[in-house]
């Protein structure tokens, strides 16, 4: 394990800790104040610089993410919120939704309101107001580096209609700035059942800023609104928070490399004065086929989505009237896998440029 610019082996930094946990690890907590109130959570911290919040009461979602102490995502005026507050219908999500790395949509369901088949859909689906079982913190040495693991299901089930469970596991190694994601998701019912699913990633100030930009976009992306499609050339750029923005969604199709994984990075080189940071991206293609880009450059509500996906977000009636509406038979077991690598300075970024061959 590489720390502190040294590398060691297991028994030689055991001798200079009394516990791995001075170091690093996972810690269970609950929230006790305000809409957060009975929230559990998990708080992880590495050795290199990563600390998250895992909301175990929200679908096993991240809220925040520093890196050094720097914020890296975004967080909403809502802040988080007890599923408790969950409320289906139309936009009413959004009065749950806290920003943060990662909040995820679906899982019968994602992308906007609409009716289809009769059926009433809000915005996003119910999956990150549901509540995970079996957490399971697995920490441990795998040869001279040690790895810190947490696991939960979270199960997605109505009488008559669908019951697909999903297991995810995060993973970071502790002397490495980055977060591994790995998802399964089972249709235990006896019925074929819609499957959409977007990894809602939100990346905010001081990442997010006016020297900001996307590394790894081919070519223009496909608009799904119509501010989008006025502002498509601008798509990779960011200026300061502009009053009254209206949101940009753009859908991008970004080749898989040698390794099955798509790459998508946001950095920004002026961040404190030129010293650069940035995030890099990468996702399974053959199950997350589409890239959703959420581009909000209001005051207050600065941020970028990047949401890997298997849908786009224009709702599942869209999504069905176009053949593009994914299924899960029963029994089957699909898999969805995540990396994300921060990337420290100008020297990483520059590295993830000639990977991209930007």
């Amino acid at each position: 394990m590489k720390l502190y610019g040294k590398d060691y082996a297991k028994q030689e930094l055991l001798k200079k800790v009394g516990d791995i946990s001075q170091l690093g690890g996972i810690m269970l907590s609950e929230m006790a104040d305000g809409q957060a109130r009975g929230v559990r959570f998990a708080e992880l911290r590495n050795a290199c610089g990563i600390d998250m919040r895992i909301l175990i009461d929200r679908g096993m979602d991240i809220s925040d993410l520093r890196f050094n102490s720097v914020p890296l995502a975004w967080k909403s005026s809502v802040k988080e919120t007890s599923p408790a507050y969950y409320d289906k219908e139309g936009f009413e999500w959004l009065r749950t939704f806290y920003g943060g790395l990662l909040i995820t949509c679906g899982l019968t369901y994602a992308g906007a309101p609409n009716n289809d088949n009769g059926e009433e859909l809000g915005l996003h689906g119910m999956i990150a107001n549901i509540a995970a079982e079996n957490i399971n913190i697995d920490n441990g040495w795998e040869g001279n580096n040690y790895i810190l693991t947490i696991k939960g299901t979270v199960r997605q089930s109505k009488v008559f209609f669908e019951n697909l469970e999903l297991k995810r596991k995060i993973t970071v190694p502790m002397d490495e700035a980055k977060i591994i994601i790995h998802d399964s998701i089972e249709n235990l019912s006896s019925r074929t059942t819609p499957l959409m699913i977007i990894y809602h990633m939100n990346f905010g100030f001081p990442l997010l800023d006016g020297t900001s930009y996307i590394l790894g976009a081919q070519g223009k992306p496909y608009p799904i609104t119509d501010e989008a499609a006025k502002n498509i050339d601008d798509f990779s750029k960011f200026a300061e928070p502009l009053k009254d923005f209206s949101e940009h969604v753009f859908c991008h199709d970004i080749p898989a490399g040698s390794d099955g994984y798509s790459n998508i990075a946001l950095v920004n080189e002026g961040f404190n004065s030129g010293q650069g940071l940035g995030i890099l991206l990468k996702y399974k293609k053959e199950t997350l086929p589409y890239l959703n880009q959420w581009k909000q450059a209001g005051c207050g509500e600065y941020v970028l989505g990047l949401e890997p996906a298997n849908c786009k977000t224009y709702g599942r009636k869209l999504a069905r009237e176009k053949g593009e509406l994914e299924f899960i038979e029963p029994g089957e077991v699909k898999d969805y896998k995540l990396e994300l690598d921060i990337l420290k300075d100008i020297a990483d970024i520059d590295r993830i440029k000639k990977l991209l061959k930007q």
